[in-house]
């Protein structure tokens, strides 16, 4: 009997070449974008990939940019390529049956449905229909900015007047209305910052000044270096309370020289305290010290729950008019619904029990991140936040992302916090709330620390088995 010889069909790839939405070298977008689509089956196994004329045509990128990207795909075990045949996704890839995300800074899920469903209920029986045939005041409703006063002024030692308090939609607005209403000049920022605060400025066009840090944030000689160069910065913005990524935490002494550099050189700051809930202790915000030239943004999206979209911007008089006028121009006036809902959560003590509850989970994650990833933690970092940091140089903290990826963790590149390219030293951040149970967390921290040991690494060149 003739035995015909068995012939390995090679799956043509459909894949429309793109690059990941997120920061970094466009060769790195590029590996990002394919190790998305080969780890979630957009790509198959043993597909091969458009040859790299075809990707750079496609995209308007070099060719080299293509080879280079294609390598370190090759490097990381998930694609090889054939002499004379082209680049192919790796046949022996196992995929993992669920994805731990590390890679998204909210709280874990305290809410809970009955909740919600009680709490929208009495909602129904009270609301009125003007809510939905009118149009309310811009700022939100005056008991509503009463309401935030009130819980700012005692929570934080401020002296807010309810005319000052801007209700938003989650405390990205707030930021974004800040930097859009303040004076038009460069903007002032952490070496490495928050994402969405980095993405608002270059979508308004401002020309970024990144300042160095230590254990407790910026430093005030490079901001004052800063201020006396070539182009000085016109605003501020700080996250000093458990900064985002690096979870530093910025002493009153530190809050103190920073107020006074902004009331001396007339810089506007826009303060985000969106993580104090989380401090180690009370911490005065710098809008304490500097009242007339401080912004103050928070939310509740960290100590509730990101559904409740409700955020607020503290805004001295000279610019209150002009948040009001950027408010206006984006979303005409403030949510009253989820005003109402807040309203009711608090006049029943629950904002106050889920921020407890989502505390104590904090606290539980937090010892469990200590207790396995203790030599990789950041010393400066303290306090029991939604994220922890782990500093390391920028090319090694590429490679734990991508690795990490095959081993089914999401983790964000360290591109996306860095307010200039090129940053040598980096790090990678650990989000905490996105995965739901705490056993999930604890499985996904012993996948990442035997990465960081090396472990997954090695075997990784041989077969890329996640």
């Amino acid at each position: 009997m003739l035995r015909l010889p068995v012939i390995k069909v090679k799956l043509e790839s459909q894949w429309k070449p793109r690059l990941a939405q997120d920061e970094g070298l466009v060769h790195e977008r590029l590996v990002i974008a394919l190790t998305q689509d080969i780890l979630s089956g957009e790509i198959p196994c043993g597909a091969r990939l458009p040859p790299h004329r075809d990707v750079a045509s496609e995209l308007g990128i070099s060719v080299g940019t293509v080879t280079r990207a294609y390598a370190t795909l090759q490097r990381q075990g998930l694609v090889k390529s054939e002499k004379g045949r082209g680049m192919f996704v790796a046949t022996q890839i196992q995929r993992s049956e669920a994805r731990l995300d590390l890679s998204v800074n909210m709280p874990p899920p305290i809410v809970t449905g009955r909740m919600l469903t009680e709490a929208i209920n009495r909602l129904a029986v009270t609301i009125d229909t003007d809510f939905f045939t009118r149009y309310m005041s811009p700022g939100g409703l005056p008991e509503h900015r009463l309401m935030i006063a009130r819980m700012v002024n005692a929570n934080q030692g401020l002296q807010v007047e309810p005319t000052q308090v801007i209700m938003t939609n989650g405390a990205q607005q707030a930021l974004f209305l800040a930097m859009s209403a303040l004076p038009d000049g460069p903007l002032a920022i952490e070496s490495l910052s928050f994402p969405g605060a980095l993405r608002a400025a270059r979508q308004l066009r401002r020309p970024l000044v990144s300042l160095p840090m230590d254990s407790e944030g910026i430093l005030p000689d490079a901001l004052e270096a800063a201020l006396a160069g070539k182009q000085p910065p016109k605003l501020l913005y700080v996250v000093p309370t458990i900064q985002n990524p690096t979870g530093a935490v910025m002493g009153v002494r530190r809050r103190k020289a920073i107020a006074e550099i902004a009331m001396r050189h007339d810089l506007l700051v826009i303060e985000d305290d969106v993580y104090s809930v989380f401090a180690p202790e009370p911490m005065p915000p710098i809008a304490k010290f500097a009242p007339d030239h401080v912004l103050y943004a928070s939310g509740f999206s960290k100590c509730l729950a990101p559904g409740l979209r409700v955020g607020y911007l503290v805004v001295p008089e000279r610019f209150g008019e002009q948040a009001i006028n950027w408010l206006m121009a984006t979303q005409t006036m403030a949510t009253p619904v989820s005003g109402l809902l807040l309203a009711h959560w608090m006049a029943d003590g629950l904002v106050d029990s889920i921020a407890r509850s989502i505390r104590a989970e904090a606290r539980t994650r937090n010892k469990m991140v200590r207790e396995l990833l203790a030599p990789w933690l950041g010393q400066g970092a303290i306090g029991d936040s939604l994220h922890a940091w782990l500093p390391m140089p920028t090319d090694r903290a590429r490679e734990v992302v991508s690795v990490a990826a095959q081993a089914g963790i999401v983790l964000s590149p360290p591109d996306v916090f860095m307010s200039e390219p090129g940053v040598v030293d980096s790090g990678i951040r650990i989000c905490l709330g996105a995965v739901q149970e705490s056993q999930q967390l604890h499985e996904a921290l012993l996948r990442l620390k035997d990465i960081l040991q090396g472990g997954v690494m090695g075997t990784l060149g041989q077969s890329c088995i996640i």
